[in-house]
């Protein structure tokens, strides 16, 4: 959604009237209804109700409300003038989400109703012939002991000397988050559309599903290891032979933020290509982004 789009939905909401709307987004009404219905159409529901005259927002549309009031909430009292909204403004909640270790989380978790709008934003991923090749499985919370015979037993058969305080930390790996669930990864071995494509459809999908949370004021984070290439552990949780269960994700509410941490910079992982020049050496003239350090921790 465009800024100019965010101003007239908030104008909206603080106005109750079309043509005062458009006076205060400094925009005809014809332009305002198109740029609603524009915004709809991306949205993918109504947003308004029907009607010559403003009757109201749709409950789909007071929901995006909210999250707008959220953008703003940092700039000054909603329902006083118009703040002016940055790119900046629009793009923090990504440039704020991190992911939570478990031992930072706790009750309560995503409902049943927070849970269906994280996943209705994973099936809003980038997916070339909308295979959506990827499944979530979800692990209640009166099921979790048995989780966790089955995480304590995979921990058993990988390491036969584990040791009590190592067994007890493969259970609270099942029993822990207020939340879990199995991203799992389901390529379509019959499209046209090549398997490392579906594979970053997946992951786009999984971004969208951790991005989604953390809208909804949720921590998370998505934890794989060494039990995740557990063949037994994955035909126990249903995994067929032809996917791959990428990791378990934790959600819940944040009950200590993470430490801060540096951030690669965006010259980091961006290059200007170039052709190549001199007589068929081919070389590349783009300069190559630094390699990374991988890390395995709260990000």
């Amino acid at each position: 959604m465009v800024i100019t789009q965010f101003h007239c939905l908030v104008s909206l909401a603080r106005e109750r009237h079309y043509g005062r709307a458009a006076e205060a987004s400094h925009v005809p009404q014809a332009d305002l209804l198109a740029l609603i219905r524009a915004a709809e159409k991306e949205f993918g529901h109504p947003i308004v109700k029907p009607g010559p005259r403003f009757a109201g927002f749709t409950p789909e549309g007071e929901r995006l409300l909210a999250t707008m009031r959220q953008f703003l909430s940092d700039a000054g009292d909603p329902s006083g003038p118009m703040p002016v909204v940055t790119s900046e403004i629009v793009v923090a909640p990504l440039l704020q989400r991190r992911s939570v270790s478990p031992k930072r989380l706790c009750a309560p978790g995503p409902g049943a109703e927070d849970t269906d709008l994280i996943l209705q934003a994973a099936l809003r991923a980038p997916d070339h012939g909308g295979l959506h090749p990827w499944r979530v499985l979800e692990f209640p919370e009166r099921q979790r002991e048995a989780l966790a015979d089955l995480f304590e037993d995979e921990k058993r058969r990988r390491d036969p000397l584990a040791s009590p305080a190592d067994l007890r930390l493969a259970r609270e790996h099942a029993t822990r988050p207020p939340s879990l669930l199995a991203f799992i990864v389901s390529p379509r071995a019959r499209s046209k559309v090549p398997t490392r494509e579906q594979w970053l459809a997946a992951g786009a999908a999984l971004g969208n599903l951790l991005n989604a949370a953390h809208q909804l004021g949720f921590g998370a984070i998505v934890l794989s290891g060494e039990r995740c290439f557990d063949p037994v552990l994955a035909a126990q949780l249903g995994v067929r032979p032809d996917e791959f269960l990428a990791g378990f994700v934790s959600l819940g509410s944040v009950v200590e933020a993470p430490p801060p941490r540096r951030h690669p910079l965006p010259a980091q992982v961006w290059s200007s290509w170039m052709p190549a020049t001199g007589a068929g050496t081919g070389a590349r003239q783009a300069a190559e982004p630094q390699k990374l350090e991988a890390r395995d921790s709260e990000g």
